[in-house]
């Protein structure tokens, strides 16, 4: 599966849970204590693949699911090739410490499993959007007109 055709799909996913706990009328703390990794397991099994495990997708007591992807995520299914001659498809627009590059098939992808800051209550409520596309609207590489591929259909 391509990056955009995830990164779509998941919005279009996350905005169904956030409207149905709206209309339940959980509040916006609320809302992020629900996307919490256990709670994701028991409620929403099919928001992630990791859930049918369970396994966490980054080593911590607490793990917020809200954001799934990190705001500092890019992508470009494209890709560049970098110093090395490696085709790499997604970096760190932060180039956090606890980032690396790992390599499948040739092609190098953002390893960013050591890194915990999209997965905290704190930067999730510092950052909380309802609409995920739009937290993560600098993720995808705009088209020439500026925007996010498919974003503007995704969004409620």
């Amino acid at each position: 599966m391509s990056y955009i055709t995830w990164f779509l799909n998941h919005g279009q996913k996350h905005r169904k849970i956030v409207e149905k706990l709206k209309q339940d009328g959980l509040s916006q703390d609320q809302i992020i204590d629900y996307f919490e990794f256990d709670n994701m397991v028991k409620h929403e099994p099919t928001f992630c693949p990791l859930y049918a495990t369970p396994k966490k997708c980054h080593t911590s007591a607490y793990l917020s699911c809200y954001m799934c992807a990190c705001p500092f995520f890019r992508f470009n299914d494209q890709g560049s090739l970098n110093d090395e001659g490696i085709l790499v498809k997604s970096h760190c627009a932060i180039k956090s410490t606890k980032s690396s590059l790992f390599v499948h098939d040739g092609v190098g992808h953002l390893n960013c499993s050591a890194c915990k800051v999209p997965h905290t209550r704190t930067f999730v409520r510092n950052r909380f959007n309802e609409n995920w596309h739009e937290m993560m609207k600098n993720c995808a590489p705009a088209e020439p007109d500026g925007q996010t591929p498919g974003v503007t259909d995704a969004a409620p």
